[in-house]
C-alpha cells in the first residue's frame, strides 16, 4: 500500500479540496553543494552536469503525472508519463497495485481525469493507462537502452501532487533483481529481472515515474526500493517493446515455453551447484516445454545461440529476441548432462 505524508502546499489543496481532505505527500528535493561540477558532452556540445539536470528536469516536468489510486481513508499516489499525446500513460504496476480507482493530475491542468488500466506485464511490471477527452499533451520517449552504464548521471521526476520533485542520482548497478507487489494479489510479492538500481531516493510519489538521462530520453521508470532508502528502474529495453504492443493492439502478448523458471545468477547457481541458467519450477501439461520432454528441475542455459544469464533472464530474453510460434532449440541441463530440444514458441499474456 502506498502511504503518504501530510500535504504543505496550498496549491495541492486547492486542487483537491472537492475530492479529499486527507493529506498528500510532497516529495522533498534535496540539494546538495558540489565543489567539482561535472561537465558532460551532450551532441557535441559542453554543458555542465548540475545545467544539464536542471534542463533535462524542466523539459520532462509537463509530460509527468501524479496516478491517484486511493482516497480514502488515506490518499495514495504515484506518478506515471505521458506517451501519447492523446493521453496513453506509462507507469508501474506497483503504483496500481490494490488501487480503488484511478485518478490522473496532468501538470498545469486543474482538472482530475478519470484514467483506465489498458493492460499490464507483471513480468517487466510496467503498466499503461489511458486518459480521454484529451490532446495535444506533452510527451517523453525511451533512449536508447544500450548506452546506459554504470556510474551514468540520471534524474528521476514526479508528478504534481509532489510538486513535480527532481531527485538526481546516478546509475549505481545494471541486471538487478527487484521486489514488487502482484497487482493481481497484493498480498503477494513478485521478481522483477534486469532492473536498474540507483543511489537516488525513490519514495512512492516519485514511483512509477521516468528515470531520465540529462537529454531528458527515459531510460528507466522508477520503482521504489524495499527499504525506502534507494531504487530502481524498469528497464527501457525490456519496457518498450511491451508499451508499443499495448498502444497498437491493447494488450501484451509474449513467446513462451509455457513452464515456470527461476532465474539463476552465477552467485545462486554455485551455491546449489548448478549451472547458471533458469531453473524450470513446473511445466504446463501440453505447453511446448512438456511436449519436448523438459522437466521440473532440470535448467535451461541456453536459447539457440544466446546463452541465459544475468543480463538475458529467460522470460526477458524470449521476449527481446524472439516471437510467437517461432521454432528454437533449448539447451537444458538434467543432473549434470547437457541436452538439446526442438519445440515452436507458444503465445501468451505475461502471468505473475
Amino acid at each position: 500500500m502506498i502511504r503518504s505524508r501530510p500535504i504543505f502546499s496550498a496549491i495541492g489543496v486547492i486542487l483537491l479540496a472537492s475530492v479529499v481532505a486527507t493529506g498528500v505527500t510532497l516529495g522533498v528535493l534535496r540539494y546538495e553543494n558540489r565543489t567539482n561540477p561535472q561537465s558532460v558532452d551532450v551532441r557535441g556540445v559542453t554543458i555542465s552536469e548540475d545545467s544539464a539536470i536542471v534542463q533535462a528536469a524542466a523539459r520532462a516536468k509537463p509530460a509527468v503525472v501524479s496516478v491517484v489510486t486511493a482516497q480514502e481513508p488515506q490518499l495514495q499516489a504515484g506518478s506515471g508519463y505521458l506517451v501519447t499525446s492523446d493521453g496513453y500513460i506509462v507507469t508501474n504496476v506497483d503504483v496500481i497495485s490494490g488501487a480503488s480507482n484511478l485518478t490522473v493530475l496532468v501538470t498545469g491542468d486543474p482538472r482530475l481525469h478519470a484514467a483506465r488500466l489498458v493492460d499490464y506485464d507483471c513480468e517487466t511490471a510496467v503498466a499503461v493507462l489511458k486518459i480521454d477527452q484529451v490532446s495535444g499533451l506533452p510527451t517523453l520517449a525511451f533512449g536508447d537502452p544500450a548506452a546506459v552504464v554504470s556510474g551514468q548521471v540520471m534524474v528521476a521526476v514526479a508528478g504534481p501532487l509532489q510538486g513535480g520533485a527532481v531527485t538526481r542520482g546516478i546509475v549505481s548497478a545494471l541486471h538487478r533483481d527487484a521486489t514488487i507487489t502482484d497487482p493481481s494479489a497484493p498480498e503477494r510479492n513478485i521478481q522483477i529481472s534486469d532492473t536498474i538500481q540507483t543511489d537516488a531516493a525513490i519514495d512512492t510519489g516519485t514511483s512509477g515515474g521516468p528515470l531520465l538521462n540529462v537529454g531528458a530520453q527515459v531510460i528507466g521508470i522508477a520503482m521504489q526500493g524495499a527499504t525506502g532508502e534507494n531504487g530502481y528502474g524498469l528497464n527501457a529495453a525490456d519496457v518498450q517493446d511491451d508499451v508499443q504492443q499495448i498502444l497498437q493492439t491493447g494488450q501484451v502478448t509474449v513467446p513462451s515455453l509455457d513452464a515456470a523458471t527461476t532465474d539463476l545468477g552465477p552467485e545462486l547457481a554455485a551455491l546449489r551447484n548448478l549451472p547458471e541458467g533458469s531453473l524450470v519450477d513446473s511445466v504446463t501439461s501440453g505447453g511446448p516445454a512438456a511436449a519436448a520432454g523438459i522437466l521440473e528441475g532440470d535448467v535451461i542455459t541456453q536459447v539457440d545461440e544466446v546463452k541465459i544469464d544475468a543480463a538475458h533472464p529467460l522470460t526477458l530474453l524470449l521476449r527481446s529476441q524472439f516471437h510467437v510460434d517461432q521454432r528454437v532449440t533449448v539447451t537444458y541441463t538434467r543432473s549434470g548432462t547437457s541436452s538439446q530440444v526442438q519445440l515452436t514458441l507458444s503465445g501468451q499474456h505475461p502471468t505473475c
